[in-house]
């Protein structure tokens, strides 16, 4: 398990990039980049899919804010980051990166999803199609939680994961309704254990710190 990690940061230039996610495969998705070369070497610490926050401006003044992106590429000198459009303007006044959430590192079988689909969802707008609590009585009535989500590609593809968390707790979780529509998941590191926060479209929505976070393909049909 990694932890949040932040560094101070002074960014020289800042160029577009184009990014492929899942080349040569139907999966393949064409999306705007922006590599900013920085003064700090953080190869040795960021990896390919970290979430991460920068912070531009200084806090309490009108040019502060904050955003979130992923790292795609990580060299000595530069980040190649993804991240909405909107902030390309205010990358060049980025004072702090922070790291949120490392997927390759903190969810078991995240590299089999990132191999196939090019990256780890957040699974925007996305179909949650099943949802099940189990208490495991053999391990002081631990609960754990799976749900499953069918994503939908840009191009239109579909493919359903199925999310474990083990050992969930402090959670608040809401009944699966008929609709369940995901916003977005996502996570962040608290203390030894992880913050998971699904937000809903409509139906199922759910809040919770988790031990262990794992993924897999899963085939609807044998249900």
């Amino acid at each position: 398990m990694l932890d949040n990690r932040e560094w101070n940061v002074s960014v020289h230039s800042v160029e577009r990039e184009e990014i492929c996610f899942a080349p040569s495969t139907e999966w393949q998705v064409q999306a705007q980049g922006y590599r900013l070369y920085v003064n700090t070497d953080l190869a040795a610490e960021l990896r390919a899919q970290d979430q991460v926050r920068m912070t531009v401006g200084d806090l309490g003044r009108p040019d502060w804010a904050a955003f979130i992106g992923t790292v795609v590429d990580c060299s000595p000198d530069s980040i190649l980051l993804y991240t909405s459009p909107q902030y390309e303007s205010s990358l060049m006044n980025t004072r702090q990166l922070e790291r949120l959430f490392s997927p390759l590192t903190s969810i078991e079988g995240a590299q089999n999803v990132i191999d196939k689909l090019g990256f780890f969802p957040p699974f925007h707008y996305d179909v949650i199609t099943n949802v099940r609590i189990e208490v495991a009585e053999l391990h002081g009535n631990q609960k754990n939680l799976s749900v499953t989500i069918r994503h939908t590609s840009a191009g239109g593809l579909e493919q359903p994961i199925a999310l474990y968390f083990e050992d969930i707790q402090h959670e608040k979780i809401s009944t699966a309704e008929e609709c369940n529509i995901c916003l977005q998941l996502s996570h962040t590191y608290e203390g030894d254990q992880i913050r998971v926060e699904l937000d809903a479209v409509s139906g199922f929505e759910a809040s919770f710190l988790c031990r262990k976070m794992s993924a897999q393909f899963h085939d609807e049909s044998k249900s």
